[in-house]
Protein backbone atom coordinates (compact mmCIF):
# COMPACT_ATOMS: atom_id res chain seq x y z
CA UNK A 1 0.00 0.00 0.00
CA UNK A 2 2.85 2.10 0.82
CA UNK A 3 4.41 2.07 -2.83
CA UNK A 4 1.19 3.19 -4.13
CA UNK A 5 1.26 6.12 -2.56
CA UNK A 6 4.79 7.12 -4.17
CA UNK A 7 5.50 8.94 -6.81
CA UNK A 8 6.09 7.95 -10.32
CA UNK A 9 9.53 8.89 -10.22
CA UNK A 10 10.29 6.85 -7.34
CA UNK A 11 10.02 3.90 -9.71
CA UNK A 12 11.91 5.58 -12.36
CA UNK A 13 15.16 6.09 -10.19
CA UNK A 14 14.49 2.65 -8.42
CA UNK A 15 14.68 0.72 -12.03
CA UNK A 16 17.50 3.05 -13.07
CA UNK A 17 19.59 2.60 -9.72
CA UNK A 18 18.70 -1.39 -10.56
CA UNK A 19 19.72 -1.24 -13.52
CA UNK A 20 23.15 0.83 -12.82
CA UNK A 21 24.00 -1.91 -10.11
CA UNK A 22 22.99 -5.32 -12.86
CA UNK A 23 25.44 -3.73 -15.18
CA UNK A 24 28.28 -3.06 -12.16
CA UNK A 25 27.76 -6.82 -11.43
CA UNK A 26 27.77 -8.52 -14.81
CA UNK A 27 30.89 -5.96 -16.03
CA UNK A 28 32.35 -7.29 -13.37
CA UNK A 29 31.70 -10.52 -12.97
CA UNK A 30 32.67 -10.87 -17.03
CA UNK A 31 35.96 -9.13 -16.51
CA UNK A 32 36.64 -12.31 -13.98
CA UNK A 33 35.46 -14.51 -16.84
CA UNK A 34 31.71 -15.66 -15.89
CA UNK A 35 29.69 -16.30 -18.57
CA UNK A 36 27.02 -13.63 -17.70
CA UNK A 37 23.54 -14.65 -18.80
CA UNK A 38 21.29 -11.46 -19.92
CA UNK A 39 19.17 -10.43 -16.58
CA UNK A 40 15.66 -8.42 -17.25
CA UNK A 41 13.03 -8.05 -14.52
CA UNK A 42 14.74 -9.58 -11.29
CA UNK A 43 17.84 -8.49 -9.12
CA UNK A 44 19.97 -11.68 -9.32
CA UNK A 45 22.25 -12.19 -12.19
CA UNK A 46 22.93 -16.01 -13.77
CA UNK A 47 26.58 -17.06 -14.48
CA UNK A 48 27.89 -20.18 -15.83
CA UNK A 49 31.29 -20.90 -13.92
CA UNK A 50 32.81 -23.21 -16.17
CA UNK A 51 34.87 -20.87 -18.26
CA UNK A 52 36.40 -20.76 -14.96
CA UNK A 53 37.63 -24.03 -15.00
CA UNK A 54 35.65 -24.62 -12.11
CA UNK A 55 34.87 -28.42 -12.88
CA UNK A 56 32.29 -29.36 -9.88
CA UNK A 57 28.84 -29.14 -9.54
CA UNK A 58 26.86 -25.76 -8.48
CA UNK A 59 26.22 -26.73 -5.36
CA UNK A 60 30.37 -27.11 -5.17
CA UNK A 61 31.05 -23.74 -6.62
CA UNK A 62 28.70 -21.86 -4.18
CA UNK A 63 30.43 -23.36 -1.17
CA UNK A 64 33.88 -23.35 -2.67
CA UNK A 65 33.84 -19.65 -2.98
CA UNK A 66 31.81 -18.76 -0.03
CA UNK A 67 34.91 -20.38 1.97
CA UNK A 68 37.34 -19.38 -0.20
CA UNK A 69 36.39 -16.08 -1.23
CA UNK A 70 34.09 -14.71 1.12
CA UNK A 71 31.28 -14.28 -1.34
CA UNK A 72 28.19 -16.01 -1.60
CA UNK A 73 25.84 -16.80 -4.53
CA UNK A 74 22.98 -19.46 -4.86
CA UNK A 75 22.63 -22.68 -6.95
CA UNK A 76 20.33 -23.05 -9.69
CA UNK A 77 20.17 -26.50 -9.11
CA UNK A 78 17.64 -25.67 -5.93
CA UNK A 79 15.10 -24.69 -7.68
CA UNK A 80 14.28 -27.75 -9.76
CA UNK A 81 12.42 -31.17 -8.63
CA UNK A 82 14.19 -33.24 -10.63
CA UNK A 83 17.59 -35.04 -11.64
CA UNK A 84 17.66 -33.12 -14.76
CA UNK A 85 18.51 -29.86 -13.22
CA UNK A 86 21.77 -27.81 -14.94
CA UNK A 87 24.62 -27.99 -12.53
CA UNK A 88 26.99 -25.50 -13.89
CA UNK A 89 25.21 -21.59 -12.92
CA UNK A 90 25.47 -19.75 -10.10
CA UNK A 91 22.99 -16.65 -9.00
CA UNK A 92 24.42 -13.35 -7.63
CA UNK A 93 22.32 -10.78 -6.27
CA UNK A 94 23.04 -7.28 -6.98
CA UNK A 95 20.24 -5.32 -4.76
CA UNK A 96 23.40 -4.53 -2.79
CA UNK A 97 25.21 -1.21 -2.28
CA UNK A 98 27.86 -0.36 -5.01
CA UNK A 99 30.59 -0.69 -2.43
CA UNK A 100 29.71 -4.03 -1.43
CA UNK A 101 29.54 -5.49 -5.16
CA UNK A 102 32.79 -3.82 -5.50
CA UNK A 103 34.11 -5.93 -2.69
CA UNK A 104 32.57 -9.06 -3.73
CA UNK A 105 34.50 -8.85 -7.51
CA UNK A 106 37.57 -7.76 -5.52
CA UNK A 107 37.43 -11.02 -3.82
CA UNK A 108 36.29 -13.21 -6.44
CA UNK A 109 38.88 -11.48 -8.81
CA UNK A 110 41.73 -12.04 -6.75
CA UNK A 111 40.75 -16.14 -5.79
CA UNK A 112 40.38 -16.49 -9.36
CA UNK A 113 43.30 -15.04 -10.53
CA UNK A 114 45.03 -17.37 -7.77
CA UNK A 115 44.00 -20.49 -9.06
CA UNK A 116 44.86 -20.01 -12.74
Amino acid sequence: AVGLRKEDAYFSKLASDMQAKRDRLVAGLADIGFEVIPSRGTYFVTTDFRPLGFNGTDEDFCRHITVEAGVTAVPTSAFYAGADAPRHFARFCFCKNDSTLDAALERLSAHFRKRR
